[in-house]
């Protein structure tokens, strides 16, 4: 196909990142074969507490990346970004169709556009009705504008088309681009170091993911204390680093669990795979999340994870029983007997470990997220 007679699309989102870039690689790929050309608009180049490393080298697509400046609305954990430059960009390089993260600046900014200008957006959201969400009158009526002028909407998953819905967005302009990571990379990767490495005598509880308040870690402290009074045969890692982590450091000296708890600090990509290898069971307390990645991770690798019920991710991944366990962390009991059930029967736990695998492979591959994207793309949105 003759490159000149491609279309555009360009994605605007936030910062460059290891769990987007694989995405936006293989959406590339598959664009070049259905005739589209992609470009993604970053906001930023990144923000304090994303430790991560990353190389832009890794990125087989064309991108540019906006001079914004961070704006601080009072929640520290959901930084927004000016998009400075953004209309110019759009207007210079004249795409077929826009996609666009949530209900951001940037997404304000094409609403305005669209409305002196043809301009085909469509929204892609992750926002659920999490609990104890209590918007604002201004913010749930702005978000229902943003919805009525936009051509189409990529949502995470189930809860997230929910959302979507409840603002106003018509069901059939809704596709589910599930929300997703390189899970091959996770799966490879700690099967690789699994079959080298040496169990410690004592089971592995494991979390990964940022200490902050939000995540409820110490809701697994809590569960850490209880399992206690029962056995002591077992460790609780703590991957990852944020605000909260001298308070938790507290708490485990406070209700003497401290030398339960392991605080591993934070980690890249590449070296979250040997800690899901040697995890026996993997728990995601988190309030917070209107996804959680790390569990498309844990399940990709194969480990038993215990999710929160809060969680988006829960809700389209955990078959209760047989790909995890979905469960309210407030109920420590409950947890406690749960993560009992899965160190003292291995061999069931194992196969539940496997199901999760076959599962994301099956379901919530970058393959299967970037049909969603397509179907959006070329579906939906000739009227703007």
């Amino acid at each position: 196909m003759d490159r000149e007679s491609f279309k555009k699309v360009v994605i605007v989102t936030n910062i460059p990142n290891p769990y987007r870039i694989p995405l936006f690689n293989e959406l590339q790929r598959q664009l070049e074969d259905h005739g589209w050309e992609l470009k993604v608009i970053f906001g930023a180049s990144g923000y304090a507490r994303r430790l991560f490393s990353l190389d832009m080298a890794q990125c087989n697509f064309q991108y540019q990346v906006l001079n914004s400046r961070k704006i601080a609305l009072g929640n520290k954990e959901k930084p927004m970004f000016t998009y400075s430059g953004l209309l110019k960009s759009i207007s210079r390089e004249n795409p077929d169709k826009i996609i666009v993260i949530g209900f951001s600046l940037a997404t304000i900014k094409l609403w305005l556009r669209s409305l002196f200008r043809k301009t085909v957006f469509l929204i892609w959201s992750g926002s659920i009705n999490t609990k104890g969400r209590k918007d604002s009158r201004f913010r749930y009526l702005l978000r229902k504008a943003l919805v009525t002028r936009a051509s189409g909407f990529i949502a995470y998953g189930s809860k997230a088309k929910d959302y979507l819905i409840s603002l106003g967005a018509p069901p059939h302009k809704i596709n589910i681009g599930i929300n997703t990571t390189d899970t091959k990379f996770f799966e490879e990767q700690t099967n690789n170091i699994r079959s080298t490495l040496k169990k410690p005598k004592r089971k592995c509880l494991l979390y990964v993911g940022y200490l902050t308040k939000l995540k409820r870690i110490d809701l697994l402290l809590a569960v850490v204390q209880y399992l206690l009074n029962i056995r002591n045969d077992f460790f609780l890692t703590l991957v990852g680093d944020g605000p909260y982590k001298d308070e938790l450091k507290r708490i485990t000296e406070d209700w003497h669990i401290e030398d339960l708890v392991r605080f591993e600090g934070f980690k890249q990509k590449e070296d979250i795979p040997f800690y899901l290898a040697g995890a026996d069971c993997f728990l995601f307390p988190s309030d917070y999340d209107i996804w959680g990645l790390v569990l498309n991770e844990a399940m990709a690798a194969g480990v038993p994870c215990i999710s929160s019920i809060h969680a988006g991710a829960t809700h389209d991944l955990i078959i209760e029983g047989k790909t995890g366990f979905a469960m309210n962390f407030e109920n420590r009991e409950k947890v406690a007997e749960r993560i009992i059930w899965i160190l003292n029967n291995r061999e069931k736990a194992k196969k539940i470990g496997r199901n999760a695998a076959l599962f994301i492979k099956k379901n919530a591959s970058l393959q299967n997220s970037v049909t969603g994207f397509i179907q959006a793309i070329e579906e939906i949105g000739n009227a703007g």
